[in-house]
Protein backbone atom coordinates (compact mmCIF):
# COMPACT_ATOMS: atom_id res chain seq x y z
CA UNK A 1 0.00 0.00 0.00
CA UNK A 2 1.26 3.50 -1.05
CA UNK A 3 -0.59 6.80 0.14
CA UNK A 4 -1.37 8.64 -3.53
CA UNK A 5 -0.32 12.17 -1.84
CA UNK A 6 2.87 10.88 -1.51
CA UNK A 7 3.68 10.55 -5.01
CA UNK A 8 4.73 13.38 -6.71
CA UNK A 9 8.02 13.32 -4.10
CA UNK A 10 9.10 9.68 -5.28
CA UNK A 11 11.79 10.03 -7.52
CA UNK A 12 12.67 6.45 -8.70
CA UNK A 13 16.04 7.80 -9.37
CA UNK A 14 17.23 11.32 -7.74
CA UNK A 15 17.49 13.18 -10.96
CA UNK A 16 13.98 12.20 -11.34
CA UNK A 17 11.34 15.27 -11.55
CA UNK A 18 8.44 15.62 -11.58
CA UNK A 19 7.68 12.20 -9.12
CA UNK A 20 5.73 9.36 -9.93
CA UNK A 21 1.61 9.54 -10.76
CA UNK A 22 -1.09 7.42 -10.27
CA UNK A 23 -2.12 5.17 -13.83
CA UNK A 24 -4.82 3.12 -12.40
CA UNK A 25 -6.06 0.42 -9.71
CA UNK A 26 -7.30 -0.10 -6.60
CA UNK A 27 -7.46 2.75 -4.18
CA UNK A 28 -9.30 2.93 -0.54
CA UNK A 29 -9.18 6.44 1.68
CA UNK A 30 -5.90 8.12 -0.22
CA UNK A 31 -3.93 4.49 -0.36
CA UNK A 32 -3.14 2.53 -3.12
CA UNK A 33 -3.45 -0.95 -2.74
CA UNK A 34 -2.81 -2.32 -5.91
CA UNK A 35 -2.43 -0.88 -9.37
CA UNK A 36 0.13 1.11 -11.28
CA UNK A 37 2.12 4.31 -11.07
CA UNK A 38 4.11 5.98 -13.75
CA UNK A 39 7.32 8.16 -14.25
CA UNK A 40 5.97 10.56 -16.77
CA UNK A 41 9.51 11.69 -18.30
CA UNK A 42 9.94 8.21 -19.22
CA UNK A 43 6.77 6.28 -19.57
CA UNK A 44 8.24 4.07 -17.06
CA UNK A 45 5.86 2.06 -14.45
CA UNK A 46 6.02 1.00 -10.89
CA UNK A 47 3.48 -1.49 -9.93
CA UNK A 48 1.90 -1.58 -6.26
CA UNK A 49 1.58 -5.29 -5.27
CA UNK A 50 1.72 -7.02 -2.01
CA UNK A 51 1.59 -4.54 -0.35
CA UNK A 52 4.12 -2.44 -1.26
CA UNK A 53 5.49 0.03 -4.13
CA UNK A 54 8.18 -1.65 -6.17
CA UNK A 55 10.79 0.58 -7.36
CA UNK A 56 13.08 -2.53 -7.68
CA UNK A 57 11.70 -4.63 -10.16
CA UNK A 58 14.23 -7.41 -11.09
CA UNK A 59 16.97 -5.90 -9.28
CA UNK A 60 17.93 -7.27 -5.77
CA UNK A 61 19.27 -4.14 -4.27
CA UNK A 62 21.01 -6.58 -1.54
CA UNK A 63 25.12 -6.31 -2.07
CA UNK A 64 25.76 -9.26 0.97
CA UNK A 65 24.64 -12.39 2.25
CA UNK A 66 23.41 -10.36 5.00
CA UNK A 67 21.23 -8.69 2.58
CA UNK A 68 20.46 -11.69 0.89
CA UNK A 69 19.00 -13.60 4.00
CA UNK A 70 15.72 -11.57 4.06
CA UNK A 71 14.75 -13.15 0.56
CA UNK A 72 14.37 -16.60 2.21
CA UNK A 73 10.95 -17.93 1.95
CA UNK A 74 8.94 -17.05 5.09
CA UNK A 75 11.89 -14.18 6.41
CA UNK A 76 9.14 -11.93 7.12
CA UNK A 77 6.59 -13.83 8.79
CA UNK A 78 9.08 -15.46 11.11
CA UNK A 79 11.38 -12.49 11.43
CA UNK A 80 9.24 -10.78 14.51
CA UNK A 81 7.75 -13.72 16.48
CA UNK A 82 11.06 -15.43 16.29
CA UNK A 83 13.53 -12.83 16.77
CA UNK A 84 12.40 -9.31 17.12
CA UNK A 85 10.42 -9.70 20.04
CA UNK A 86 13.28 -10.91 22.04
CA UNK A 87 16.49 -9.42 20.25
CA UNK A 88 16.83 -6.76 22.32
CA UNK A 89 16.70 -8.57 26.07
CA UNK A 90 19.21 -10.92 24.39
CA UNK A 91 21.75 -8.32 23.91
CA UNK A 92 21.21 -5.84 26.07
CA UNK A 93 21.20 -8.48 29.20
CA UNK A 94 17.82 -6.89 30.06
CA UNK A 95 14.10 -6.87 29.88
CA UNK A 96 13.82 -4.19 26.88
CA UNK A 97 10.90 -4.48 25.43
CA UNK A 98 9.74 -3.80 22.22
CA UNK A 99 7.49 -0.62 23.74
CA UNK A 100 10.86 0.59 25.92
CA UNK A 101 12.57 0.85 22.59
CA UNK A 102 10.14 2.23 20.51
CA UNK A 103 9.65 5.18 23.56
CA UNK A 104 13.69 5.98 22.84
CA UNK A 105 13.44 6.01 19.40
CA UNK A 106 10.13 8.42 19.58
CA UNK A 107 12.25 10.81 22.19
CA UNK A 108 15.18 11.13 19.83
CA UNK A 109 13.12 11.42 16.38
CA UNK A 110 10.35 13.57 17.89
CA UNK A 111 7.54 12.64 15.78
CA UNK A 112 5.21 15.33 17.88
CA UNK A 113 6.01 17.77 15.37
CA UNK A 114 4.31 16.19 13.03
CA UNK A 115 5.24 15.74 8.64
CA UNK A 116 6.55 12.84 6.52
CA UNK A 117 8.92 9.99 8.17
CA UNK A 118 10.96 7.52 6.58
CA UNK A 119 12.22 3.95 7.97
CA UNK A 120 15.21 2.73 6.28
CA UNK A 121 15.41 -0.89 6.27
CA UNK A 122 11.91 -1.67 7.77
CA UNK A 123 12.17 -4.92 7.85
CA UNK A 124 8.68 -6.46 9.23
CA UNK A 125 7.83 -2.62 9.89
CA UNK A 126 8.05 -2.83 13.67
CA UNK A 127 9.08 1.05 13.86
CA UNK A 128 6.85 1.57 10.67
CA UNK A 129 3.72 1.70 11.96
CA UNK A 130 4.16 1.74 15.32
CA UNK A 131 5.43 6.21 14.30
CA UNK A 132 2.38 5.93 11.84
CA UNK A 133 -0.34 5.47 15.04
CA UNK A 134 1.97 7.77 17.06
CA UNK A 135 1.21 10.57 14.35
CA UNK A 136 -2.19 9.82 13.79
CA UNK A 137 -3.75 12.43 11.15
CA UNK A 138 -0.41 14.91 11.79
CA UNK A 139 1.80 13.22 9.37
CA UNK A 140 2.46 9.91 7.41
CA UNK A 141 5.20 7.41 7.78
CA UNK A 142 7.20 5.62 4.43
CA UNK A 143 8.92 2.11 5.49
CA UNK A 144 11.73 1.16 2.74
CA UNK A 145 12.92 -2.67 2.55
CA UNK A 146 14.78 -4.69 -0.54
CA UNK A 147 12.90 -7.47 0.68
CA UNK A 148 9.46 -8.50 -0.77
CA UNK A 149 9.15 -11.24 2.28
CA UNK A 150 9.46 -8.28 4.52
CA UNK A 151 7.31 -5.55 2.80
CA UNK A 152 4.31 -7.93 2.62
CA UNK A 153 4.43 -8.62 6.03
CA UNK A 154 4.85 -5.10 7.14
CA UNK A 155 1.93 -4.14 5.17
CA UNK A 156 -0.37 -7.12 6.64
CA UNK A 157 1.17 -6.25 10.60
CA UNK A 158 -0.19 -2.51 9.96
CA UNK A 159 -3.25 -3.21 8.51
CA UNK A 160 -3.46 -5.70 11.74
CA UNK A 161 -2.60 -2.88 14.08
CA UNK A 162 -4.62 -0.18 12.49
CA UNK A 163 -1.97 1.63 10.97
CA UNK A 164 -1.70 3.48 7.53
CA UNK A 165 1.82 3.63 6.12
CA UNK A 166 3.10 3.50 3.06
CA UNK A 167 5.71 0.82 1.87
CA UNK A 168 8.50 0.75 -0.81
CA UNK A 169 10.87 -1.65 -1.99
CA UNK A 170 13.68 0.45 -2.76
CA UNK A 171 17.55 0.79 -1.70
CA UNK A 172 18.75 2.85 1.19
CA UNK A 173 21.72 3.62 -0.81
CA UNK A 174 20.21 5.40 -3.44
CA UNK A 175 17.16 6.77 -1.67
CA UNK A 176 13.49 7.22 -4.07
CA UNK A 177 12.56 10.55 -2.71
CA UNK A 178 12.93 14.44 -3.36
CA UNK A 179 15.92 16.31 -1.47
CA UNK A 180 13.96 17.92 1.96
CA UNK A 181 11.11 16.13 1.77
CA UNK A 182 10.95 14.11 4.85
CA UNK A 183 10.74 16.03 8.53
CA UNK A 184 12.51 12.79 10.39
CA UNK A 185 14.26 9.16 9.92
CA UNK A 186 14.81 6.00 11.67
CA UNK A 187 16.79 2.69 11.25
CA UNK A 188 15.88 -0.40 13.47
CA UNK A 189 19.44 -2.34 13.10
CA UNK A 190 19.64 -2.04 10.07
CA UNK A 191 22.62 -0.06 9.73
CA UNK A 192 24.81 -3.26 10.86
CA UNK A 193 24.15 -4.95 7.66
CA UNK A 194 24.22 -2.25 5.44
CA UNK A 195 27.68 -2.09 2.88
CA UNK A 196 27.68 1.36 2.83
CA UNK A 197 26.99 2.39 5.57
CA UNK A 198 27.94 6.32 5.25
CA UNK A 199 26.21 6.54 1.62
CA UNK A 200 23.14 5.76 3.57
CA UNK A 201 24.22 8.38 5.76
CA UNK A 202 24.54 10.95 3.36
CA UNK A 203 21.66 9.91 1.21
CA UNK A 204 19.27 10.38 4.39
CA UNK A 205 20.96 13.65 4.94
CA UNK A 206 19.71 14.92 1.20
CA UNK A 207 16.13 13.83 1.52
CA UNK A 208 15.68 15.28 5.10
CA UNK A 209 15.03 18.85 5.83
CA UNK A 210 16.80 21.29 7.36
CA UNK A 211 16.28 20.45 11.46
CA UNK A 212 15.24 17.07 10.91
CA UNK A 213 15.98 14.47 13.37
CA UNK A 214 17.14 11.04 12.68
CA UNK A 215 17.53 7.95 15.19
CA UNK A 216 19.50 4.84 14.96
CA UNK A 217 19.47 1.14 16.89
CA UNK A 218 21.77 -0.80 16.23
CA UNK A 219 24.70 -3.28 17.73
CA UNK A 220 28.27 -2.23 18.41
CA UNK A 221 31.50 -3.55 18.59
CA UNK A 222 31.77 -6.75 21.23
CA UNK A 223 34.53 -5.76 24.03
CA UNK A 224 34.76 -9.35 25.24
CA UNK A 225 37.08 -12.05 23.26
CA UNK A 226 34.51 -14.39 22.33
CA UNK A 227 31.95 -11.49 21.14
CA UNK A 228 34.35 -10.27 19.02
CA UNK A 229 35.27 -13.85 17.64
CA UNK A 230 31.88 -14.27 16.66
CA UNK A 231 31.67 -10.58 15.24
CA UNK A 232 34.66 -12.14 13.20
CA UNK A 233 32.45 -14.27 11.96
CA UNK A 234 29.41 -12.38 11.06
CA UNK A 235 31.27 -9.85 9.29
CA UNK A 236 31.92 -12.61 6.59
CA UNK A 237 28.44 -12.60 5.82
CA UNK A 238 28.78 -8.58 5.41
CA UNK A 239 27.83 -7.41 8.83
CA UNK A 240 28.99 -4.86 10.55
CA UNK A 241 29.46 -3.30 13.92
CA UNK A 242 30.66 0.14 15.45
CA UNK A 243 31.75 1.76 18.47
CA UNK A 244 30.29 5.00 19.63
CA UNK A 245 32.91 7.11 18.58
CA UNK A 246 32.35 5.80 14.80
CA UNK A 247 28.96 6.79 15.26
CA UNK A 248 29.41 10.08 16.04
CA UNK A 249 32.05 10.26 13.27
CA UNK A 250 29.85 8.78 10.88
CA UNK A 251 27.21 11.11 11.80
CA UNK A 252 29.19 13.98 11.66
CA UNK A 253 31.00 13.38 8.05
CA UNK A 254 27.30 13.21 6.75
CA UNK A 255 26.13 16.56 7.77
CA UNK A 256 24.11 15.69 11.01
CA UNK A 257 25.30 16.81 14.57
CA UNK A 258 25.16 13.95 16.42
CA UNK A 259 24.07 13.18 20.12
CA UNK A 260 25.89 11.24 22.49
CA UNK A 261 25.03 7.85 21.56
CA UNK A 262 23.59 5.66 24.61
CA UNK A 263 24.28 2.49 24.57
CA UNK A 264 22.96 -0.38 26.99
CA UNK A 265 25.12 -3.82 26.36
CA UNK A 266 25.69 -4.94 23.37
CA UNK A 267 23.13 -2.32 21.64
CA UNK A 268 23.19 1.41 20.70
CA UNK A 269 21.07 4.32 20.13
CA UNK A 270 22.61 6.93 18.10
CA UNK A 271 20.47 10.27 16.70
CA UNK A 272 21.60 13.51 15.06
CA UNK A 273 20.14 16.33 13.47
CA UNK A 274 20.37 17.33 9.93
CA UNK A 275 22.13 20.50 9.30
Amino acid sequence: MFRRSLLPLVRPRPSDAPGLVYDSGVEEDGLILSGTTRLPATGETYPVKGGYLDLLGGRLGGDNVANLTNFLPGAGRGYEPLWRVRSLNLLTGEDFSNEREMEIIAQKVDPGRGGLYLDLGCSAGLYTRNLANTLGDAGDVVGIDISPSMLHEAARQARKAGATPSFARADAASLPFADDSMDGAVCGGTLNELGDPARVLRETHRVLKPGARLAVMGILKARTPNGRRLQRFLSTGGIQFFAPEELEEMLDAAGFEPDLPITHGAVFFAAGTRL
